[in-house]
């Protein structure tokens, strides 16, 4: 069965996050899903949107200095087979659908996962991004399947979706600025570099970024240009 990370962002004032963690903890322990990987601790996250949204939220549950609460996540790789999916999913927050709540959270993450090896060290969430024209969107899964193929990972999703790039410029971004250098210098395929299509596939490993990096495959050829870069998040 495919398998699934379930993001639960938070807000929390940072002294209380040992007791989110353990209340985390034993809710999912008792979902009925199998977890196969969980973090470690919570870690913080930067989107202000998603802060200023679940501070809201604090202070219509009238929680203590709702202004001053920081935003984290949590992960967990997850399996649903075993139990109702939509049930089960209510043990990611931090209480039942009609308990009032010492964490505000809301719920992500990805679906459609393959799961592979035994993780040989802490987990990392990696991100990896392609940029190129249109017609070369096999050729952005054939260096995908090759980087999965060469670490230790522990689950991914195995085909590149598309990526708008209007929405995720800063991970897009890079990629635009050095296909425009290799245009300049007549290196590269002469395509309008924003005007590409981005696509990303996500990988969860034990292998550090640096593995990833040295790893990570992409083509340039008169003619053929797909760059690729990796950004990994803590899991």
């Amino acid at each position: 069965m495919p398998f699934e990370i379930v993001t639960t962002h938070f807000v929390a004032h940072e002294h209380d996050l040992d007791s989110a963690y353990d209340l985390y903890r034993r809710r999912i322990a008792g979902s009925g899903a199998e977890i196969a990987a969980v973090s470690p601790h919570p870690h913080p996250i930067d989107d202000e949107f998603m802060l200023w949204d679940l501070r809201c939220q604090a202070a219509y549950d009238n929680l203590a200095a709702p202004e001053s609460l920081r935003l984290y996540e949590l992960n967990a790789l997850v399996d649903f087979a075993t139990t109702n999916r939509d049930e089960a999913l209510d043990s990611f927050f931090f209480e039942g659908p009609a308990e009032p709540t010492r964490f505000p959270a809301s719920l992500g993450g990805l679906t459609g996962l393959t799961v592979r090896d035994e993780p040989r060290g802490p987990l990392s969430l990696t991100t990896i991004v392609y940029l190129g024209a249109p017609q070369h969107v096999l050729l952005a899964q054939q260096l995908f399947d090759a980087t999965v193929a060469a670490h230790n990972t522990v689950a991914y999703q195995p085909y590149v979706v598309p990526l708008e790039g209007t929405e995720h410029a800063a991970l897009v971004g890079p990629l635009w600025l050095r296909d425009a250098t290799l245009n300049l210098i007549g290196k590269g395929d002469g395509v309008f570099s924003p005007g590409k299509d981005a696509w990303a596939g996500w990988l969860l490993t034990s292998d550090g970024p640096e593995d990833v990096e040295k790893q990570l495959r992409e083509r340039i050829e008169p003619g053929t240009v797909v760059l690729a870069r990796a950004v990994a998040e803590p899991f």
